[in-house]
């Protein structure tokens, strides 16, 4: 690459020196409870503060109550909880005791719960009481490998379960009583330490194992590249189950003595500004759809907003329309610092970063990490303004796909990830996003991404957002196909629909103007809340088919 796109910040690097054995906790919340941060908020939860001192009560109190649930070190225990300090505490201190946690969202359903517990042979499910239904419900497809189950709330009835011999405990009685000094196990720095799991958005969700060692790689990295410090309040829209939502928004800010904000309600546009005024985070970490749901917020309330303790805020997942970058300036004077990232890497790989970003660009590698672009003929890209899939290189990748051997086969290969996202770089090294491997397609012959198209579209002041995708049309031939989100008291009718095409045929052009566009009230989205391009091609194909 001919392109400046390594910092001197970036050349001059060392990854931190780990310890050969050590408990991640230790690093996170020993040094501040038993030292000058002991007293310091550590974590706002549901606006209770708990210092560090307390948090660390709380996780031993954990960590106790599930060694005495005689739960194996190296086993397993899938979290299935929204955010709360119950779900931060056992999740810490199943890292304490040397137990493995593997977070997943609470909006999957039924039968992907006894998938995860399958896939993991988790001996241990931590689970919300509001959740606790889709166990009876999932029924005998639960594995027996399934031994305990915490509620976080009440006891709920639970015989079906106990005729299996599952022993049902809730958080509040596996903690009570509970010593507040447990000694933390001790994990190898290349110990499986916990476990993320992909989307699912390019088929069955991959268990995604990380080793211990990442608990002082990745807030070192991260510290430099976006400051973080101990007068920093940290809150992150995302959930814990969510890389963008566990280390920018949980323990990175905790390695560095900094103040987190953690809710259990769901990231609305007016809960999300509530808790900013109220608890004045210094850092936001969210994603485009949080943004453009503020945004018209913003525009609905009657007075202004009040985010002037937001220094910096992050955003990762999926493109911005270059309208939100300015939009949100114009009203803040703050940039929004676009990155991208993922749980096969731990976290972000390309950032932009406070003093070194360009609007609209996902920034530049990351301290530690190397990147390259492959083209489809397997050739490194090496002039700027040229798309290919972006492999990446760092000591944080995973360590292996949970029992999928072919996928992981395809995916790391040696030392370098295969990512599936296609970047190009700029003249001056900065990286833009150019769609997903699995999202281009086809027409008359030629690749089509939907990222400009749909960022044609979204220019429109009436359109909260957009999704193109590639249909078959009449002739079997691939047509473009937009799905388009108005905001409130805009109308979508003929002449919108040839304002979009038009504007897509400026744009981006004329082989890339969708043949329909169909307006709907949302967009499906997967559990990381990105828009599911492969949901909308299933509907697509099942309209077709004469199935749906």
């Amino acid at each position: 690459m001919t392109a400046p796109i390594y910092t001197d910040d970036w050349k001059a690097w060392t990854d931190p020196e780990v310890p050969e054995f050590f408990n991640p906790t230790e690093v996170i919340l020993d040094r501040h409870a038993d030292g000058v941060l002991a007293e310091k908020v550590a974590i706002i939860a549901d606006d209770v503060p708990i210092t560090y001192a307390a948090l660390r009560d709380e996780v031993c109190r954990a960590a106790g109550g599930l060694s005495a649930l005689d739960l194996p070190v190296d086993s397993r225990v899938l979290v299935f909880a929204t955010d709360s300090l119950a779900t931060v505490a056992t999740w810490l201190g199943a890292v304490r005791s040397g137990i493995v946690p593997a977070s997943i969202s609470e909006l999957y359903k039924a039968h992907q719960l006894a998938y995860f517990l399958r896939d993991t042979a988790a001996t241990a499910l931590f689970v919300d009481e509001a959740q606790f239904g889709k166990l009876e419900e999932a029924g005998d497809l639960l594995p027996p490998t399934l031994r305990k189950v915490i509620v976080n709330g009440a006891l709920p009835a639970h015989g079906f379960l106990q005729e299996r011999g599952v022993e049902v405990v809730t958080y509040s009685e596996m903690t009570r009583g509970r010593e507040t000094t447990a000694t933390p196990v001790p994990r190898h720095r290349n110990d499986v330490t916990y476990m993320f799991y992909s989307g699912g958005t390019t088929g069955t969700a991959k268990g995604i194992t990380h080793l211990a060692h990442d608990f002082m790689i990745v807030p070192e990295r991260h510290g430099l590249w976006w400051e973080y410090d101990e007068s920093d309040i940290v809150h992150a829209t995302s959930k814990k189950y969510f890389t963008h939502g566990l280390w920018p928004g949980l323990l990175i800010p905790l390695y560095w003595g900094a103040t987190v904000v953690i809710t259990a309600e769901p990231p609305r546009p007016d809960l999300v500004t509530a808790l900013v005024e109220k608890h004045r985070p210094t850092k936001l970490i969210t994603v485009p759809t949080v943004i453009k749901l503020l945004l018209a917020h913003f525009d609905e309330m009657d007075r202004a907003p009040d985010f002037a303790s937001v220094r910096a805020v992050y955003s990762a997942s999926e493109k911005m329309p270059p309208e939100v970058f300015e939009r949100w300036h114009d009203r803040f004077g703050v940039e929004l610092m676009d990155s991208i990232g993922s749980s096969e890497v731990t976290y972000e790989w390309i950032a932009n970063r406070p003093g070194d970003f360009r609007r609209g660009s996902l920034g530049k590698p990351v301290p530690g990490v190397e990147i390259r672009l492959v083209d489809d003929d397997g050739h490194d890209v090496t002039a700027p303004d040229t798309p290919g899939e972006c492999w990446v290189k760092s000591r944080t990748a995973c360590f292996f796909y949970w029992r999928k051997f072919d996928e992981t086969k395809k995916t790391f290969q040696g030392p370098w990830v295969r990512t599936g996202d296609q970047l190009q770089f700029d003249e001056d090294g900065y990286f833009w996003f150019a769609g997903r491997s699995n999202d281009v397609f086809k027409v008359k012959g030629l690749w089509v991404s939907p990222i400009e198209i749909e960022a044609a579209i979204t220019e429109d002041a009436r359109v909260l957002e957009a999704a193109a995708i590639g249909v078959e049309g009449d002739e079997g031939l691939m047509t473009v196909k937009a799905f388009v989100v108005l905001r409130t008291g805009a109308m979508g009718d003929d002449a919108l629909v040839a304002e979009l095409q038009e504007r897509v045929r400026e744009k981006a052009g004329g082989y890339k103007v969708p043949e329909e566009i169909t307006f709907v009230d949302e967009l499906p989205r997967t559990t990381l809340q990105k828009i599911d391009r492969r949901a909308l091609r299933d509907r697509e194909e099942a309209k077709a088919s004469g199935r749906g």
